[in-house]
């Protein structure tokens, strides 16, 4: 499983599926038979290797339209072509309404890190906690399976059964992520420790050809889908999170010291704040773990801080979503020991 495929093929299906498109998606689009290019087929099979939904029947997508279409599951409601879950409605056309309501709020909530949020939304855990990972900006550990999960959760001190919720265990690896693993290694990790040689085979995925599916993408109206994946670089949807986590930081310095003393892009540098006896600079980073925001952004603040010529004392701040765990803070401070650098690491929530 190569990493750097797993981040172009994440970056593939979020500029496919933008949150406008969801918005805007038909049923045909979300799911049908013979089409390779709905989202239930980019969650479920073009996104294997991101983390498996394999098991289940297709209604865990809540709506799904059936091969026999003489063969009426019972418990669920149907119709001449469908089949979706009662709780959805009476009529084809508003449970699909309702599931793509409830697969919005997945990703408001995911984007947002709300995960708690999620736990009470309709559709079954396994699809909407793979729908909620690749959404979360690689926040979230991509194992979805319960039987999988209760070992894990069990493993890292979590007294967990079949009510528990899913976000409590997913909270659980969150914090035990080494800081050192991105989440996909620290997936095939726990897997390797706790799966089933089928779960193994399944992420272990095969060849992608990123290629041929970029090249198959359609785009849906006047959108440039391909400007919005950056090979190489920051995808679209982190420069976006940046954006959002450095408006963030900008209204709560204001707030406390004065819109005027706070600088933005000044020579290259996130967030400048000016005060009489001090300068803070603060750099910026997207990334859902504070070590991997700190390793991202540490070389570059020094740098802008060395060519700044400002000679007041300077501090230097790096700044991401979440707050650092366990992990992330021996980490931080390992680094703060041995190259003898007086840095800081804060978290500035998003809506």
């Amino acid at each position: 499983m190569n990493i750097e495929e797993c981040k172009e093929l994440l970056d593939l299906f979020l500029a496919r599926w933008t949150v406008e498109n969801v918005l805007d998606m038909t049923l045909e689009e979300y799911v049908g038979l013979g089409n390779k290019d709905t989202f239930c087929q980019w969650i479920e099979t073009r996104t294997r290797i991101l983390g498996s939904i394999k098991g289940m029947t297709s209604i865990k997508f809540g709506i799904y339209e059936r091969k026999d279409l003489t063969k009426r599951p019972k418990n669920y409601k149907n119709d001449e072509k469908y089949s979706w879950l009662k709780a959805y409605g009476v009529s084809r056309k508003t449970a699909f309404e309702n599931t793509r309501n409830d697969l919005i709020n997945i990703i408001k909530f995911s984007e947002c890190g709300k995960f708690d949020l999620i736990d009470n939304i309709l559709l079954p855990d396994l699809f909407k906690w793979k729908v909620a990972f690749l959404y979360s900006n690689e926040r979230l550990i991509p194992i979805f399976k319960r039987d999988v999960l209760l070992k894990i959760a069990h493993f890292f001190g979590l007294k967990a059964d079949r009510n528990t919720k899913i976000s409590d265990i997913q909270n659980v690896m969150m914090l035990n992520k080494p800081a050192d693993l991105d989440v996909y290694s620290f997936m095939r990790k726990l897997y390797d420790e706790f799966g089933t040689e089928d779960d193994k085979i399944e992420i272990a995925g095969r060849t992608i050809r990123i290629k041929e599916m970029r090249t198959k993408r359609r785009a849906t109206g006047s959108r440039n889908i391909e400007t919005q994946v950056r090979k190489g670089g920051a995808s679209y949807v982190a420069q976006q999170k940046h954006n959002k986590i450095q408006e963030a930081l900008v209204k709560l310095l204001s707030d406390t010291y004065g819109r005027k003393n706070v600088l933005i892009e000044e020579n290259f540098i996130d967030v400048k704040l000016i005060q009489p006896d001090y300068v803070s600079f603060y750099e910026v980073k997207s990334s859902s773990y504070a070590s991997q925001c700190v390793k991202e952004a540490l070389g570059q603040i020094l740098l802008y801080s060395l060519n700044d010529r400002d000679e007041r004392p300077r501090k230097h701040i790096i700044v991401g979503q979440y707050p650092a765990n366990d992990n992330d803070i021996k980490y931080i401070e390992y680094l703060k020991q041995n190259l003898k650098l007086e840095f800081d690491y804060i978290n500035v929530a998003i809506e």
